[in-house]
């Protein structure tokens, strides 16, 4: 394990600021912040093969959805912005709140989350710089909640060679595919109405998926992109034992780690809730072999 970690912390402000994290003695040292330009960068996300590149979103309302692309010192943690690109919204629908770089290295998507659309665009070779204007797939639909008056897409990841798009407003996992260099969905996964589809894992032919509404977690097969369709394996509460559930909860994050090099452990999940009426929101811990199972619930001590 390292001796120190480098945490960068974005949110509803002007600014991102830098951490280290000492994990021998369990402490955080303030380090700066960096204003880049964007407002309110709610998402924040590294280069898989260059961690000095970050890319972080623009999710502000009463402004244009946005990416952009800075680069880390990572022995001061301070940022510097390299560009920007839109992420196709108006300035009444706010902006984006995910993005995250493709398997193949070359492009990056966005979720567009009240504007209820995906923006996907290429990078320049230096992966700091954007190619074209990029491409925004918008969609249609709705649930039976008040949060889900229109789609509201949450989280756009990649998947072999397609994109899983979590639409929380329209209780459905999109699936999109490209040919030549357009992108188009070709299939979805449907969910029970309500519960909103907020975060996934996709791996080995399976979804995981958290839902904002229900606080739940479910597990449904993936058949390859375009074809077949998704059968549901488990729904498990997410909401730890003697919480009385109440309609203010919210699944919020999902995170995958495998089982250590060498170790018969199961992989986990960590799924995070929000609101618990204890004042201690807490993270639920799922192993998911032999089956999906909770086997543990922290709390955390602080409440969103």
């Amino acid at each position: 394990m390292a001796s120190t970690f480098l945490i960068l912390v974005g949110g509803y402000t002007s600014v991102i600021s830098s951490l280290r994290f000492t994990p021998s003695t369990s402490s955080l040292t303030y380090l700066t912040q960096s204003s880049v330009g964007a407002q309110s960068p709610t998402w924040l996300s590294s280069h898989p093969t260059n961690s000095s590149i970050i890319y972080a979103t623009q999710e502000a309302w009463g402004r244009t959805g946005a990416i952009y692309s800075l680069l880390l010192n990572p022995s001061t943690g301070s940022l510097t912005s390299k560009a920007s690109i839109s992420t196709g919204t108006s300035t009444s629908n706010g902006g984006a709140v995910y993005v995250e770089l493709l398997g193949d290295g070359t492009t990056l998507a966005a979720s567009n989350y009240n504007a209820g659309s995906a923006f996907m665009v290429s990078l320049g070779s230096d992966k700091l710089s954007f190619s074209g204007s990029g491409q925004v797939i918008q969609f249609s639909g709705s649930g039976p909640l008040p949060n889900q008056l229109s789609p509201h897409a949450h989280q756009s990841i990649g998947y072999n060679n397609g994109i899983l798009v979590a639409d929380l407003g329209s209780d459905k996992v999109r699936r999109l595919a490209k040919s030549g260099n357009t992108w188009s969905e070709c299939g979805s996964i449907t969910f029970t109405p309500g519960s909103g589809p907020r975060h996934m894992v996709a791996l080995n032919n399976t979804l995981y998926t958290i839902h904002e509404n229900s606080s739940t977690l479910t597990q449904h097969t993936l058949p390859s992109l375009c074809s077949g369709s998704s059968q549901l394996v488990a729904n498990i509460s997410i909401i730890p034992p003697g919480t009385s559930p109440t309609s203010n909860m919210k699944g919020a994050e999902l995170l995958y780690a495998p089982s250590p090099s060498g170790s018969s452990s199961s992989p986990l999940l960590y799924a995070s809730n929000r609101n618990d009426p204890t004042n201690s929101d807490a993270i639920t811990v799922f192993e998911t072999t032999p089956s999906l199972k909770a086997v543990a619930y922290v709390r955390t001590g602080l409440q969103h």
